[in-house]
Parts: structure tokens; C-alpha cells; sequence
């Protein structure tokens, strides 16, 4: 029973006092009928003055009712966002936990071959240390030979523990240049000379000699061009050919054009490079 439903009962209940009161006093006196029902009509006034507050009051209790409805559904609305946005954090965040584990493996793996590396060489150090106790023993027989030999001992250890640390430098450097090699498509492998350098120039003259097409260009053996090597021929956006260097001077190099690979009649001015570049 809600509480207008209440307020409705106490006012049934206040009529019917009422009602019953003047009831009594009709069948008891008989007189004053008019007073009385002027009374009871002043009563049921009253009791419509206090039903319309309380029904005012009701409407403002629901008014505040259904706007904390609204607000905690906002609040709601607002903590499951948060929610989403804490769950795609803590995806995030155990992506990164994941790749620092990652890492942590990689590096341990690393100290382990160092660790190993610095045991060899503490086995080396171990044996020049040997020498220089043997060398120490032969001091009662010829001291100045002795001391020369301490004193040699002593800076082959030196020498040593500093070629210890420029190993480990050495290490560090061929990790970091095997990595640009592999990034930038070759194989650490693969010979020095036999890197084809990344230079680019023109076609300076062609000529067709025993079926054969000739082609000079304006890079040579001081860019690092060397026979064998191959160079790419594009006039603009358009692949023309491939050229295999037969010989090669300072500032400029020979080849045979390729048939199998031209696409294209290939004439002074034209562009040549190492590495194809379209543009």
C-alpha cells in the first residue's frame, strides 16, 4: 500500500469519526443541526486541505525518486564505461608484461653465452697466471731474468683483461651490425665484395657490338662497382632493362644489357642505379 493509499485510509477514518460524532449528536440532542453540520463541514475542508498537501508532498517525493533513478542509471552508464576502458587497459598492459618477459629471456640468454665467454677467458687469464708462477720460481736462479718476465707477465695480463673488454665490445658491435644487415635485406654472410653498393647515375653512350648491346655509365669502380655486378635502366616511372657490368674504371663502368630482362629501347640519359627506383 503505497502512501496515498494512507492518507486515504486516515481520511476515511477522520470522516468517519466524524460522520459518526454528528450521527450521535443528532439522535442524542436533536438540536443544533445546523452548527453542526457547518462543523463537519469545516472538517472535511480541512481534511481536503491536508489530503491536497499530502498529495503534493507524494508528487514531490516521486519527482526526486525518478530523478536519483536517472542519475544512478547515469552513474551506471558512466562506470561501465570506465569498466571497458580498464579492461582494454589491462589487455594492453599484459601485451606489454608479455614482451618484457620477452625481452628478459633474450637478455638472460645473452649473459649465459657472455658468462661462457668470460669463463674461457678466465681459464686463459688462469693459465697466464700459471706461466708468471713459474716465471716467479726461476727468480733464485737468475733474478734480473726473473723480473723482466714479471714484468712481461704483467702486461700480457693487461693486455688480456683489455682485449677481454674490447671482445665484449666487439661482441656487442657485431650483434648490433648483424642486425642493420639483416634490416636492411642482407645476408651477414655474404662476402664484402660481394655487396653491391647503393648508387645510382646515367647511361653516358650504348653501342651494339656482335649482337650484343653495349651500355657505358657514368659510375665506376670509386662507387664501388665491380664486374658482375648488375644495375637497373628506368627513364622516369618506366623499367627499361637490366645491365651486367663487363668492366669498370674510376668513373665509369661498361656492361652487356640483358635481353631477358629489357623492356624497352635503352638511350643515353637514360637512369641507372643498383637498387630500382621508380619515380
Amino acid at each position: 500500500m503505497n502512501f496515498l493509499g494512507k492518507i486515504f485510509i486516515v481520511l476515511l477514518f477522520i470522516m468517519s469519526v466524524l460522520f459518526m460524532g454528528a450521527a450521535v449528536s443528532v439522535y442524542g440532542t436533536h438540536r443544533d443541526l445546523k452548527a453542526k453540520v457547518a462543523q463537519a463541514q469545516a472538517a472535511l475542508t480541512q481534511a481536503n486541505s491536508q489530503l491536497d498537501i499530502e498529495k503534493a508532498d507524494y508528487n514531490r517525493r516521486m519527482s526526486e525518486l525518478t530523478a536519483l533513478k536517472d542519475a544512478a542509471a547515469q552513474q551506471a552508464r558512466k562506470l561501465e564505461t570506465e569498466r571497458v576502458a580498464l579492461i582494454d587497459g589491462n589487455t594492453r598492459i599484459q601485451q606489454e608484461l608479455d614482451q618484457l618477459r620477452q625481452a628478459s629471456r633474450e637478455a638472460v640468454a645473452a649473459v649465459s653465452a657472455t658468462e661462457a665467454n668470460n669463463e674461457t677467458l678466465a681459464t686463459e687469464v688462469q693459465g697466464l697466471r700459471g706461466e708468471i708462477r713459474t716465471n716467479q720460481l726461476a727468480r733464485d736462479k737468475a733474478f734480473a731474468v726473473s723480473l723482466e718476465k714479471t714484468e712481461m707477465a704483467q702486461q700480457m695480463l693487461g693486455e688480456l683483461e683489455s682485449a677481454t673488454e674490447r671482445n665484449k665490445d666487439l661482441v656487442q658491435d657485431n650483434s648490433r651490425m648483424t642486425s642493420v644487415l639483416r634490416e636492411n635485406g642482407l645476408n651477414p654472410a655474404t662476402p664484402v665484395e660481394d655487396i653491391k653498393p647503393k648508387v645510382d647515375g646515367m647511361v653516358i653512350a650504348t653501342q651494339r657490338r656482335n649482337g650484343m648491346l653495349l651500355v657505358a655509365v657514368s659510375i665506376g669502380s670509386d662507387d664501388g662497382l665491380k664486374p658482375g655486378h648488375t644495375v637497373e635502366v628506368f627513364n622516369k616511372s618506366k623499367y627499361l632493362g637490366r645491365v651486367e657490368i663487363l668492366k669498370t674504371s674510376p668513373d665509369k663502368a661498361v656492361g652487356r644489357v640483358d635481353v631477358n630482362y629489357q623492356q624497352g629501347p635503352i638511350q643515353e640519359g637514360d637512369r641507372v642505379a643498383t637498387r630500382l627506383k621508380l619515380s
